[in-house]
């Protein structure tokens, strides 16, 4: 039975699922921000728990939308994927005729979340927004495997 998350509640619940995460954080969203200097329960705060995430030895993949190069939204992902790949993320730019819209997790290939949330400051504490945790096995699978085919689409 999936777990809905309604607007504000979205930070904490996914703070604990990626401190909980032990092998692998995938994730997929259309805008994802990087704040630098920003407080603690905040968007920044999801951005810090990946990349400790990855400094304790698990494997974070995120996929953004890349705009054009000249779009506002492709400048906010394009900075965002850098800051991660300093930290030793792994992120790809989804680039294709469709846009990458999608917005979801999967956590150890166990847990998943979906929903309308962006990795912005305006979708964790303004918007209203709604997303859902998913513990069904074949679900959370079918999630995956559609991470990892537009991760595997998107070239290296």
């Amino acid at each position: 039975m999936p777990v809905v998350i309604i607007e504000s509640e979205f930070l904490p619940v996914i703070l604990r699922l990626i401190r909980e995460a032990r092998a692998t954080i995938d994730a997929c969203c259309y805008e994802w921000s990087w704040y630098p200097g920003q407080r603690q329960g905040t968007a920044q705060g999801i951005n810090r728990e990946l990349v400790y995430a990855a400094k304790r030895g698990v494997k974070v993949r995120l996929m953004l939308h890349n705009e054009s190069m000249k779009g506002h939204l492709g400048r906010i992902n394009r900075r965002t994927a850098h800051e991660f790949e300093v930290y030793g993320c792994e992120v790809r730019m989804g680039s294709t005729a469709k846009i990458l819209h999608a917005k979801f997790w999967v956590f150890d290939g166990e847990k998943a979340v979906v929903g309308s949330h962006n990795m912005s400051q305006r979708s964790i504490k303004s918007n209203a927004e709604v997303s859902a945790v998913i513990e069904v096995s074949e679900d959370v699978v079918r999630l995956r495997e559609y991470f990892d085919g537009l991760w595997g689409s998107r070239g290296g």
